[in-house]
């Protein structure tokens, strides 16, 4: 049977960006983005509240905080989120909430009136991030055979019981966004076509981790 892919028309193709170094949107999920830096709080002054899409890119390179008159050099793949939620915990900071809608290719920035960075974008590659949910084969007691010791490693205190619950697509997704991979390690999975092939992609990320760790140590206990 086809899939049906929804059009990708109503996306703009024209976003303002965050650059975002170590951190990555997924289609489907949400991303809480805290906003202090003066250019950006431009940027919030300027959208409106409702269907209003922003870009989130990784850097190439980490420049420790935003700065939207940096001319760092962006990655070519970025995801589009929808603002859905607005709240400002103290004055002159916001925290913004973006949901996932379509990755895109970043095909040219352009000058702006404003200090943000704007880019024009292609949503085409990706069109099939529109597809409500999509079902796919996990092998999911690997997964939790290696998802045990890596939270252990990583100091993460899971909630297993929702782990269990939660659909294939959920659980990859969260998982990208949430473990603390390399930034160009997560870039290459934002980047991978199918959900299928991200989830083979951070399988071996996290197992590759654990037999890391597991390999530094007994090494260590050698070593002494």
């Amino acid at each position: 049977m086809s899939i049906l892919v929804p059009t990708t028309k109503h996306l703009p193709t024209v976003l303002p960006l965050i650059p975002l170094h170590g951190a990555i949107l997924m289609p489907r999920a949400a991303l809480p983005v805290p906003i202090s830096e003066s250019d950006y709080l431009t940027l919030i002054g300027n959208v409106p509240r409702e269907h209003a899409y922003i870009g989130i890119v990784q850097p190439l390179f980490d420049h420790n905080k935003m700065n939207g008159e940096s001319s760092a050099s962006l990655f070519k793949i970025g995801c589009a989120g929808r603002i859905v939620d607005v709240i400002e915990p103290e004055e002159g900071q916001f925290i913004i909430t973006l949901f996932g809608e379509c990755r895109f290719d970043l095909i040219e920035e352009i000058e702006y009136e404003h200090a943000y960075r704007t880019a024009t974008v292609d949503y085409e590659r990706y069109s099939i991030d529109l597809v409500e949910e999509i079902d796919f084969t996990l092998d999911r007691t690997r997964l939790m055979h290696a998802l045990k010791p890596y939270f252990k490693i990583v100091e993460i205190t899971p909630n297993w019981d929702e782990i269990q619950r939660i659909s294939n697509e959920k659980l990859i997704t969260a998982l990208t966004m949430v473990c603390p991979l390399q930034a160009n390690e997560k870039q290459a999975i934002l980047e991978t076509p199918s959900l299928q092939e991200q989830s083979t992609m951070l399988q071996a990320l996290i197992e590759h981790a654990v037999i890391e760790r597991v390999y530094n140590n007994s090494h260590s206990e050698y070593v002494h």
